[in-house]
């Protein structure tokens, strides 16, 4: 599976004008046994990194049908490049929590005042799941005509 999301469609500020950022990526399924032992400044990891992103380069283009020659930057992430900037033990996306024996937390918190949110809550790891759990900490905090007079106040509503 490929989650692909294009928040520049909802916020234009995320891109230069005639320009958009797509977000592609597979759950948090890569083994990093695969990946452990490569340098990442090898011809080898360079070249398993692009073989594994093929998958979400056609499902991309199942989309957009010239989105490849029409990319001016791509990044490609692997596990050990969520080891190394997200500080992730073995790459992996988040909490392993096997279903039917534990729940993510919610945001509520035994310290008054702190609330949590993001890929250690629920409804878990990956981008949607976390922009989730902020509105779902939002909307525990603020009642939704609190939010329709926020959004109003910045021009958005």
């Amino acid at each position: 599976m490929v989650l692909i999301s294009i928040p520049s469609l909802l916020d234009r500020s995320l891109a230069p004008s005639g320009k958009h950022v797509i977000h592609a990526y597979t759950p948090g399924n890569e083994p990093y046994a695969r990946w452990e032992r490569l340098d990442r400044r090898s011809a080898e990891y360079e070249e398993l990194k692009q073989a594994r992103s093929l998958g979400m380069w056609q499902a991309l283009e199942r989309v957009i049908p010239d989105v490849r020659s029409r990319c001016e930057v791509t990044l490609v992430g692997t596990p050990l490049t969520h080891e190394r900037f997200l500080r992730r033990h073995r790459g992996s996306y988040g909490p392993a929590i096997a279903a039917g024996e534990a729940l993510f937390p919610g945001a509520r918190t035994p310290l008054k005042g702190l609330w949590c949110c993001g890929d250690s809550t629920f409804p878990g790891i990956g981008l949607p799941a976390v922009a989730a759990s902020s509105l779902i900490t939002a909307n525990t905090l603020a009642s939704l005509p609190q939010h329709w007079a926020m959004l109003k106040r910045i021009g958005m509503g």
